[in-house]
């Protein structure tokens, strides 16, 4: 009967051992999922983008991106994250070829 005792305790032991660390790992991954989510900018935060209100022709905001039509002296479509601002893509328009007689 002790021996069986023993064995009782020892899997007891290995058994609370091995959820303490599960929970410990659990932990560990919400604490950096929070803390990755917050490194981006607060929201309402201001973000400034290298272009000027003249140049910009049209805006549209669709999932989670901001479509920016923009002329001047380079138009572009510029396609950028809504949250910071990142650029995700240009799109580079180019004048219209001259029509042949």
């Amino acid at each position: 009967m002790e021996r069986v005792r023993r064995k009782l305790t020892i899997l007891l032991a290995v058994s609370t051992g091995v959820m303490l660390l599960g929970f410990l790992a659990v932990l560990i991954a919400v604490i950096y999922r929070v803390s990755a989510a917050s490194d981006g900018p607060a929201p309402g935060a201001v973000v400034e983008l290298p272009v000027t209100p003249a140049d910009l022709q049209s805006a549209t905001v669709s999932d989670g991106h901001i479509t920016l039509t923009i002329g001047g002296a380079d138009p572009r479509i510029e396609v950028r994250s809504l949250p910071d601002g990142a650029l995700v893509t240009i799109l580079r328009l180019n004048a219209p070829a001259a029509p042949s007689d």
